[in-house]
Protein backbone atom coordinates (compact mmCIF):
# COMPACT_ATOMS: atom_id res chain seq x y z
CA UNK A 1 0.00 0.00 0.00
CA UNK A 2 1.12 3.36 -0.63
CA UNK A 3 0.78 6.73 0.73
CA UNK A 4 -0.97 9.24 -1.50
CA UNK A 5 0.94 12.11 0.52
CA UNK A 6 4.66 10.47 -0.16
CA UNK A 7 6.97 12.44 -1.47
CA UNK A 8 10.27 10.50 -2.32
CA UNK A 9 13.16 12.20 -4.61
CA UNK A 10 14.56 9.65 -7.16
CA UNK A 11 17.90 8.03 -6.85
CA UNK A 12 20.10 9.33 -9.48
CA UNK A 13 23.19 7.25 -11.58
CA UNK A 14 25.81 6.31 -8.54
CA UNK A 15 28.70 8.30 -10.83
CA UNK A 16 30.48 9.04 -7.80
CA UNK A 17 30.01 5.56 -5.76
CA UNK A 18 30.78 3.71 -8.65
CA UNK A 19 34.25 6.20 -9.20
CA UNK A 20 35.25 6.03 -5.33
CA UNK A 21 34.84 1.54 -6.18
CA UNK A 22 37.01 2.01 -9.14
CA UNK A 23 39.68 4.35 -7.39
CA UNK A 24 39.50 1.74 -4.62
CA UNK A 25 39.59 -1.30 -7.10
CA UNK A 26 42.78 0.39 -8.60
CA UNK A 27 44.62 0.67 -5.84
CA UNK A 28 43.85 -2.41 -4.44
CA UNK A 29 45.19 -4.21 -7.81
CA UNK A 30 47.92 -1.82 -7.52
CA UNK A 31 48.83 -3.39 -4.00
CA UNK A 32 47.95 -6.99 -4.83
CA UNK A 33 50.09 -6.06 -8.01
CA UNK A 34 53.27 -5.83 -5.49
CA UNK A 35 52.03 -8.55 -3.50
CA UNK A 36 52.07 -10.81 -5.98
CA UNK A 37 55.29 -9.86 -7.39
CA UNK A 38 56.99 -10.24 -3.69
CA UNK A 39 55.07 -13.61 -2.70
CA UNK A 40 53.50 -15.00 -5.41
CA UNK A 41 56.26 -17.85 -5.85
CA UNK A 42 56.17 -18.83 -2.45
CA UNK A 43 56.31 -22.74 -2.57
CA UNK A 44 54.02 -24.23 0.78
CA UNK A 45 56.56 -25.06 2.47
CA UNK A 46 60.31 -24.82 3.22
CA UNK A 47 63.47 -27.45 2.68
CA UNK A 48 62.89 -28.85 5.86
CA UNK A 49 59.36 -30.26 5.25
CA UNK A 50 57.78 -27.15 7.48
CA UNK A 51 55.19 -24.66 5.74
CA UNK A 52 55.93 -21.63 5.10
CA UNK A 53 54.16 -18.40 6.39
CA UNK A 54 55.22 -16.27 3.54
CA UNK A 55 53.27 -18.65 1.49
CA UNK A 56 49.80 -17.37 2.97
CA UNK A 57 50.47 -13.85 2.60
CA UNK A 58 48.98 -13.57 -1.05
CA UNK A 59 45.44 -15.14 -0.03
CA UNK A 60 45.23 -13.33 2.89
CA UNK A 61 45.93 -10.36 0.98
CA UNK A 62 43.43 -10.93 -1.46
CA UNK A 63 40.25 -11.30 1.28
CA UNK A 64 41.82 -8.38 2.83
CA UNK A 65 41.33 -6.45 -0.46
CA UNK A 66 37.89 -8.25 -0.73
CA UNK A 67 36.32 -7.01 2.90
CA UNK A 68 38.19 -3.50 1.99
CA UNK A 69 35.90 -3.60 -1.14
CA UNK A 70 32.72 -4.67 0.61
CA UNK A 71 31.86 -0.41 1.66
CA UNK A 72 32.62 0.61 -2.07
CA UNK A 73 29.91 -2.48 -3.16
CA UNK A 74 27.29 -2.01 -0.51
CA UNK A 75 27.44 2.34 -1.22
CA UNK A 76 26.79 1.34 -4.69
CA UNK A 77 23.98 -1.52 -3.88
CA UNK A 78 22.62 0.89 -1.27
CA UNK A 79 21.81 4.13 -2.35
CA UNK A 80 20.85 7.36 -0.65
CA UNK A 81 16.67 8.18 -0.01
CA UNK A 82 15.03 10.93 0.86
CA UNK A 83 11.46 11.03 1.34
CA UNK A 84 8.71 12.55 3.27
CA UNK A 85 5.36 12.24 4.31
CA UNK A 86 2.73 13.61 6.47
CA UNK A 87 4.49 12.48 9.91
CA UNK A 88 7.85 12.38 9.30
CA UNK A 89 11.41 12.68 7.16
CA UNK A 90 12.68 9.37 5.97
CA UNK A 91 16.25 9.85 5.25
CA UNK A 92 19.24 7.72 4.78
CA UNK A 93 22.60 9.90 4.15
CA UNK A 94 24.79 6.88 4.08
CA UNK A 95 24.46 3.32 3.21
CA UNK A 96 24.52 2.24 6.87
CA UNK A 97 20.90 3.04 8.16
CA UNK A 98 18.06 4.85 7.13
CA UNK A 99 16.51 7.27 9.59
CA UNK A 100 12.63 8.56 10.55
CA UNK A 101 13.06 11.69 11.79
CA UNK A 102 9.26 12.88 13.06
CA UNK A 103 8.88 16.78 11.64
CA UNK A 104 7.95 17.52 15.35
CA UNK A 105 11.51 16.91 15.92
CA UNK A 106 12.80 19.08 12.77
CA UNK A 107 13.45 22.70 13.57
CA UNK A 108 14.87 23.78 10.18
CA UNK A 109 15.62 22.03 6.67
CA UNK A 110 18.27 24.45 4.59
CA UNK A 111 20.27 23.84 0.92
CA UNK A 112 23.65 25.13 0.68
CA UNK A 113 25.80 25.09 -2.07
CA UNK A 114 29.25 24.35 -0.70
CA UNK A 115 31.71 25.06 -3.64
CA UNK A 116 30.32 23.08 -6.91
CA UNK A 117 28.22 20.40 -4.28
CA UNK A 118 24.35 21.17 -2.95
CA UNK A 119 23.66 19.48 0.40
CA UNK A 120 20.69 19.72 2.21
CA UNK A 121 21.12 20.25 5.97
CA UNK A 122 18.14 19.12 8.58
CA UNK A 123 18.70 20.74 12.18
CA UNK A 124 16.83 19.04 15.09
CA UNK A 125 15.30 20.65 17.60
CA UNK A 126 16.36 19.32 21.00
CA UNK A 127 13.37 17.92 23.00
CA UNK A 128 13.09 15.29 25.82
CA UNK A 129 10.87 13.40 23.21
CA UNK A 130 12.52 10.69 21.94
CA UNK A 131 10.83 9.48 19.39
CA UNK A 132 12.09 8.98 15.57
CA UNK A 133 15.91 8.06 15.62
CA UNK A 134 18.83 10.34 16.68
CA UNK A 135 21.29 11.19 14.07
CA UNK A 136 24.46 9.68 14.87
CA UNK A 137 28.12 10.22 13.89
CA UNK A 138 28.03 7.14 11.32
CA UNK A 139 25.15 9.21 9.41
CA UNK A 140 27.50 12.65 9.71
CA UNK A 141 29.93 11.54 7.17
CA UNK A 142 28.22 14.01 4.51
CA UNK A 143 27.66 16.90 7.00
CA UNK A 144 31.48 16.97 8.02
CA UNK A 145 32.26 16.60 4.17
CA UNK A 146 29.90 19.94 4.46
CA UNK A 147 31.58 21.60 7.33
CA UNK A 148 35.22 20.37 5.75
CA UNK A 149 34.33 22.70 2.33
CA UNK A 150 33.32 25.43 3.81
CA UNK A 151 34.47 27.84 6.41
CA UNK A 152 31.38 29.47 7.06
CA UNK A 153 29.94 29.41 10.33
CA UNK A 154 26.30 29.02 8.86
CA UNK A 155 26.79 25.37 8.56
CA UNK A 156 27.19 24.73 12.65
CA UNK A 157 23.94 23.30 14.34
CA UNK A 158 23.00 21.30 11.75
CA UNK A 159 22.30 17.66 12.75
CA UNK A 160 22.47 16.04 9.33
CA UNK A 161 23.09 16.51 5.56
CA UNK A 162 22.16 14.60 2.24
CA UNK A 163 24.35 15.19 -0.62
CA UNK A 164 21.94 16.65 -3.44
CA UNK A 165 23.55 15.44 -6.56
CA UNK A 166 22.63 11.85 -5.04
CA UNK A 167 19.21 12.57 -6.55
CA UNK A 168 17.70 13.52 -9.79
CA UNK A 169 16.78 16.67 -10.46
CA UNK A 170 17.68 20.43 -9.83
CA UNK A 171 18.07 21.45 -6.22
CA UNK A 172 15.83 23.89 -6.77
CA UNK A 173 12.89 21.02 -7.76
CA UNK A 174 13.97 18.94 -5.20
CA UNK A 175 12.99 21.52 -2.60
CA UNK A 176 9.91 22.44 -4.09
CA UNK A 177 8.65 18.83 -4.24
CA UNK A 178 9.97 18.34 -0.33
CA UNK A 179 8.34 21.38 0.57
CA UNK A 180 4.44 19.68 -0.50
CA UNK A 181 4.86 17.85 2.91
CA UNK A 182 6.60 19.93 5.37
CA UNK A 183 4.29 21.44 7.99
CA UNK A 184 4.59 25.09 9.16
CA UNK A 185 6.50 24.84 12.09
CA UNK A 186 9.73 23.91 10.09
CA UNK A 187 11.64 26.69 8.92
CA UNK A 188 12.29 25.17 4.92
CA UNK A 189 14.53 27.53 2.71
CA UNK A 190 12.78 26.94 -0.45
CA UNK A 191 16.11 28.39 -2.40
CA UNK A 192 19.78 27.24 -2.47
CA UNK A 193 21.90 29.04 -0.22
CA UNK A 194 25.08 29.87 -1.72
CA UNK A 195 28.41 30.09 0.20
Amino acid sequence: MTDPELVEWRRSFPTHALLALGRYAAIAGLGLGVVWLLFGGEPKSLDTGLSNPLAVVMPASLVLAGLGALPYVIAVLRRPVLAANHYALHVRPTWVRTLVLPWARIAKIVAFQVGDEPYLLIRCRSTFDRSGDQPSRIDQSALRAALQSSDSELLDGYDLAVRMRDFTGTPEAQLAALAAVTPDHVALEKEVCKL
